[in-house]
């Protein structure tokens, strides 16, 4: 597969792209990768950290930040986008978060309409925006019903 020369974007360059990907992710991370064993995406879990996004996500939620797992650094090769690895990792993160007794939360970039879409049908749904630490917007989001349900029966055994 050719590699995308302005991948990975901008705010993920400059520094050392693992440590990038890895820092929010202490709960877990994964690779996805081609035929060829060439890593085309990855997602990870992290604590969700005092803020706005967790004001949202709490109030929403009825919980505290403890309860919590951010799904982050959800990325893509652009070549692979819309192929379904977004979503294949998005739900071996929310497998990971459910099974540590965690309700999975996310933020998705205001102008990713392609993220927002898989998110929407997926269950997902926005309780509101923050300004992002890159300086954009972003949408804070929950999951459906069943996903919380599945997560609070796991921490309840």
């Amino acid at each position: 597969m050719e590699r995308d020369p302005g991948w990975p974007p901008a705010y993920a360059r400059g520094g050392d792209l693992g440590k990038w990907l890895g820092e929010p992710a202490t709960l877990g991370r994964w690779v996805a990768v081609d035929s060829g064993e060439e890593p085309v995406g990855h997602v990870g879990i992290g604590p969700v950290e005092p803020g706005e996004a967790a004001d949202l996500w709490t109030a929403a939620l009825g919980c505290d930040r403890g309860t919590l797992a951010q799904v982050c650094r959800n990325l893509v090769e652009p070549g692979m986008r819309r192929s379904g690895v977004s979503a294949g990792l998005t739900r071996v993160a929310l497998r990971a978060a459910i099974d540590a007794g965690r309700v999975p939360v996310a933020t998705v970039l205001l102008d990713r309409q392609a993220s927002l879409a898989m998110m929407h049908s997926a269950g997902w749904c926005v309780v509101g925006n923050v300004m992002g630490s890159s300086g954009r917007k972003l949408n804070v989001m929950i999951p459906g019903p069943r996903v919380i349900a599945a997560a609070r029966a796991g921490r309840a055994s």
